[in-house]
């Protein structure tokens, strides 16, 4: 489990962390939407901090355009089909929890 302060994030704006030796992406949207996941790309492992952006309700992994649900992980579309591990997030008061 992680802790971060819930201000720490502007709307847009992604972390790079370390937990226990991995690397969570995390993604804040505003309005208390934070999504967490794996920051390796399940295709070839691309760092999903420096290519991953943000389109509406999809990560999209620039290396080869996977599209990933931000909810679920799922790969939509791309080179491939393996999805995203994905960490549960939540705000708790003024602290945001991810379960890793």
């Amino acid at each position: 489990m992680l802790k971060l302060k819930a201000g720490e994030l502007k709307p847009g704006e992604k972390k790079k962390l370390n937990v226990n030796g991995k690397e969570i992406l995390l993604i804040y949207l505003g309005a208390g939407k934070y999504y967490a996941f794996d920051n390796k790309c399940p295709h070839l492992g691309c760092d999903l901090y420096k290519v991953g952006v943000v389109i509406r309700e999809e990560l999209i992994c620039q290396c080869h355009f996977t599209h990933f649900s931000l909810k679920t992980g799922e790969a939509r579309k791309g080179a491939t089909k393996k999805p995203l591990k994905v960490y549960p997030v939540r705000v708790v008061g003024d602290e945001v929890i991810i379960e890793t």
